[in-house]
């Protein structure tokens, strides 16, 4: 079985024959994903890793591309390719291709803002680009179920941040339950990218309205789904 820590290929490797490892985008519970080139073409794709040897894993990947299928018309969410069977230091490891999104993940994009964290502007309107990305995949009856910095890619344009998300985890069947669970994670994000604990009490009414103390039960009541939070952040009054 690959090792749980991680694949760690390097760049420049060959993948499958067929392509070259460019850089690791980002990892989460199920995989890693990475950028590769198609050597014949040059054309740039992400590839995702399953940890699980492919015997295990081919459930999954067979749920995550049928997903990706259905959310193709979402923006937020990456197009699929095809999936392949790859060898890394003699283990068969099964993989799903989909679009590249050149971004970078938004735990890295965080760390290179000055003090470490994104001014409150910034990160409400962060927010509210997963609240609409999120809110058209819930729309279809789906859901995401593991919002986290490492699987928000991020590409910044001027004034504008452009977002994809990675690594849909499959936590069963959908349900408003699941669903409610990503307007926590969302939420959480929003968390992180002020600062956390250590600049919470700073960041202002309108942050601390939509955070509640990071308590679930309370943000809950004030969500209850994705359409209340990105309609609040579409209509509160701003404040510095």
């Amino acid at each position: 079985m690959p090792p749980r820590r991680g694949f760690e290929l390097t760049t420049g490797s060959v993948f499958g024959e067929r392509y070259k490892v460019v850089q690791k985008l980002g990892a989460g519970s199920e995989g890693e994903v990475y950028q590769i080139k198609e050597r014949s073409t040059g054309v740039h794709r992400a590839a995702k890793l399953f940890f699980l040897p492919p015997t295990e894993a081919g459930k999954q990947v067979v749920w995550s591309a049928r997903k990706l299928d259905k959310l193709q018309h979402c923006p937020i969410a990456l197009h699929y390719h095809h999936t392949m069977r790859v060898d890394v230091r003699g283990q068969s490891v099964l993989c799903l291709i989909s679009d590249l999104f050149d971004g970078v993940p938004l735990e890295t994009f965080i760390q290179q803002q000055a003090g470490r964290r994104l001014h409150p502007f910034m990160a409400l309107n962060l927010l509210h680009d997963i609240a609409r990305g999120l809110e058209k995949i819930h729309a279809v009856g789906e859901y995401h179920g593991d919002v986290h910095s490492q699987n928000i890619l991020v590409q910044q344009t001027g004034i504008y941040l452009n977002l994809r998300l990675l690594d849909f985890y499959d936590r069963g069947r959908p349900s408003k339950r699941l669903r409610r669970l990503d307007v926590l994670d969302a939420v959480r994000i929003l968390y992180q990218c002020i600062g956390g604990r250590k600049h919470y009490s700073k960041a202002g009414d309108h942050i601390r309205y939509i955070c509640c103390g990071m308590q679930a039960s309370l943000i809950a009541r004030r969500f209850p789904n994705i359409s209340t939070l990105r309609n609040h952040l579409e209509s509160f009054e701003w404040s510095d």
